[in-house]
């Protein structure tokens, strides 16, 4: 779970710098990184007051499995970037921050992705991760053929959250799964926790269908989840998908949103039935799941300049626009990396 770090006056900034410090500090982070964190979430923090009209950040170790490091999340709903391409130029400012430029901030920065949209607002991702080369942009990275990501947070004035995403790679699939326990607080949270295990404690050999079977066992002494499993498979082109309940999962391709189908019941408490289909996988597909604490108004399919950037970015993006304060929200995102 994450928890959003406002920041809509100058005093906050300093608050959201020693934040991201302690993150590192407390994931075992380098303090070099942590360095390098602080002067990156100084940057955007700053941007965030004076540019953004106030936004929020979220700082957390990176999320993907086997990616170690830190990521920045700086979210606003403000103007948006007039001139993105003289923004990344060092010294550019248009007010008293510290002139680095996005520019500068790419390069504390294993990696930035930003999507900006005039009158509706800017989203910036950060990851930072150790032992960054000098040119990290000169040698060659290795990326898995899939990018996974999500963002989950607590209603409002909450300290436990019943919603949880997870992701795992089992022989060259990669496996996600979103899920959301019955109401909201400690209970739902147990039950949503215990769902994972039982999608980590999967062999290899288990299809959605398993799992899905596997935790309505599992849970009977809980309240129940609603989830949503995937099994994508990209050598293969294929994707197994099975949904117990209303988390709204969405195969986006060819410019079109397609809504895969879940069967009512509540994960161990009543299942009738569960049915597991197959669909096809391109290097350009992307899967998204969500629990109903985003409203269903979005269409990625539309948004195609958001499509194109880092899952987490997308994720983000989704919570910043669509989630809903009343209620915990979740959204994992699964993205094709065209060779």
């Amino acid at each position: 779970m994450e928890t959003p770090l406002s920041v809509t006056e100058q005093s906050q900034i300093s608050e959201a710098r020693r934040h991201a410090v302690t993150t590192a500090q407390n994931n075992g982070l380098s303090e070099t990184l942590q360095n390098r964190a602080a002067l990156v979430m100084t940057e955007l923090a700053t941007n965030l007051v004076k540019y953004g009209r106030g936004g929020e950040v979220i700082v957390r170790p990176c999320p993907a499995p086997g990616e170690p490091g830190l990521e920045i999340l700086a979210l606003d709903k403000g103007p948006g970037i007039a001139s993105l391409e003289q923004s990344m130029n060092d010294g550019f400012s248009t007010g008293n921050s510290l002139g680095f430029g996005l520019g500068a901030i790419a390069r504390l920065s294993s990696h930035v992705d930003i999507h900006t949209s005039q009158g509706a607002g800017t989203a910036i991702l950060a990851r930072l991760t150790e032992d960054m080369p000098v040119d990290a942009a000169a040698l060659p990275v290795r990326r898995r053929p899939i990018e996974v990501s999500g963002l989950t947070t607590a209603k409002a004035g909450q300290e436990s959250c019943g919603d949880a995403w997870s992701a795992r790679w089992v022989d060259g699939a990669l496996w996600v799964v979103a899920v959301d326990g019955l109401g909201h607080g400690p209970q739902a949270c147990y039950a949503a926790t215990q769902a994972v295990a039982v999608f980590h404690q999967a062999d290899g050999a288990a299809t959605p269908y398993d799992i899905v079977r596997a935790a309505h066992k599992e849970l009977k002494h809980t309240r129940g989840v609603v989830m949503a499993i995937a099994v994508v498979r990209p050598m293969l082109g294929t994707m197994e998908f099975a949904g117990i309940g209303n988390i709204s999962a969405v195969l986006v391709q060819n410019h079109e949103q397609r809504r895969l189908p879940s069967m009512d019941g509540i994960v161990g408490y009543s299942v009738r039935a569960i049915r597991e289909q197959s669909y096809t996988w391109t290097p350009t597909s992307t899967l998204v799941l969500a629990s109903d604490g985003l409203s269903s108004r979005w269409n990625l399919a539309q948004q195609a300049s958001l499509l194109a950037r880092h899952p987490s970015l997308i994720a983000g993006v989704m919570h910043r626009d669509y989630a809903r304060s009343t209620d915990d929200a979740t959204v994992a995102v699964a993205k094709g990396c065209p060779t």
